[in-house]
C-alpha cells in the first residue's frame, strides 16, 4: 500500500468518526440546528486546512512549505465557505418542512 493511500483511509475514518460525534450531539440536542451553518463552515475548514497539512507534510519537500501552507489555507477557506452556505440550506429546508 502507497504511503498516500495509507494518509489517506487514515483522513477518512476521523472524518467519519467526527461525523458521528456530530450526529450524536445534534440527537441528543446539544447541538441545535441554527448552529449547523457555523460548524459546518469552521469545522469544515479546519478539518480540511489539517488533512490538507498532513498529506502535504509528509509527501512534499520542506522545502515548499511556504508554498503549500498558503494553497491550503485558500483551499480551506473555499471549504468552508462551501460548508457554511451548505449548512444554511440544510437550516432553511428544515425550517420549511416544521
Amino acid at each position: 500500500m502507497v504511503t498516500e493511500d495509507l494518509i489517506t483511509i487514515i483522513l477518512l475514518i476521523i472524518g467519519l468518526f467526527l461525523v458521528i460525534i456530530f450526529l450524536i450531539f445534534t440527537k441528543r440536542g446539544k447541538l441545535k440546528i441554527e448552529m449547523w451553518p457555523r460548524v459546518f463552515g469552521i469545522g469544515g475548514a479546519i478539518y480540511t486546512f489539517v488533512s490538507l497539512m498532513t498529506m502535504s507534510i509528509l509527501l512534499s519537500p520542506i522545502s515548499e512549505f511556504v508554498n503549500y501552507t498558503t494553497t491550503n489555507l485558500f483551499w480551506s477557506i473555499v471549504f468552508g465557505i462551501v460548508g457554511y452556505i451548505g449548512g444554511l440550506s440544510f437550516v432553511r429546508n428544515a425550517k420549511n418542512q416544521k
